[in-house]
């Protein structure tokens, strides 16, 4: 037994009762009436701005879809927008494993060539006097440096090694000329070499014996 508001009345009854007992309508016909209309669920339809906000913000606006009323073709299609939405940004955050090529209009920077200074010339008597004035100075002035030298040719001798070396004319006496050795792919031009010849060697300086100027790494000039 449960009890219903009478219809005419609007106060409480039995729905077994035949009647309602404060006002005498008839309680059956009332109940039959409301069997007869049910009531009805609630129907809702995505709205314009509803649909807009689901298509630009699935985060925010998707949830509206869960109230009471909303299809469930309506929901399934807004959480698969949302589903994908977020698949996307996941993937555009991740970083990409292939370098950036580089880009060819790029201005490489100017490449700055240092000036070439010219060669320093001497002949071998300059050579010797300045050893003799001044082995310091001298030194300064050519060891380790690559000069051009002129002479004449006084002897065509080998070391203790087998190199080739010639000494020129100059020397303060005959005991010490400047000494010039040559290098080993150049022993073919020191064989084609006689006393008294004058020629010009490009060297670099190796400082001196007892005065005496020593030249290593000679080339022929011409």
């Amino acid at each position: 037994m449960a009890l219903i508001n009478c219809g005419e009345c609007d106060r409480m009854a039995s729905d077994q009762a035949v009647a309602c007992p404060h006002c005498g309508a008839p309680i059956a016909k009332q109940t039959a009436n409301v069997q007869m209309h049910p009531a009805q669920a609630m129907s809702r339809n995505v709205g314009f701005w509803l649909g807009v906000g689901i298509f630009l913000f699935p985060v925010i606006f998707v949830w509206f879809l869960l109230r009471q009323g909303h299809s469930t073709t309506s929901r399934v299609i807004g959480f698969a927008w949302l589903a994908l939405m977020v698949v996307a940004m996941a993937s555009g955050d991740r970083p990409s494993s292939k370098p950036a090529p580089a880009s060819s209009s790029q201005s490489q920077p100017a490449k700055v060539v240092a000036p070439v200074e010219p060669l320093l010339e001497v002949s071998a008597q300059q050579l010797a006097q300045a050893y003799d004035r001044n082995t310091v100075a001298a030194d300064q002035q050519f060891k380790g440096k690559r000069f051009k030298v002129t002479g004449v040719v006084e002897s065509i001798n080998t070391d203790l090694f087998g190199n080739p070396y010639v000494t020129l004319r100059g020397g303060v006496n005959q005991f010490m000329e400047p000494q010039f050795q040559l290098d080993d792919a150049h022993a073919n031009y020191a064989a084609g070499l006689q006393s008294g010849m004058r020629i010009s060697l490009i060297c670099t300086g190796s400082g001196d014996v007892a005065k005496t100027p020593m030249s290593k790494g000679c080339v022929p000039a011409n």
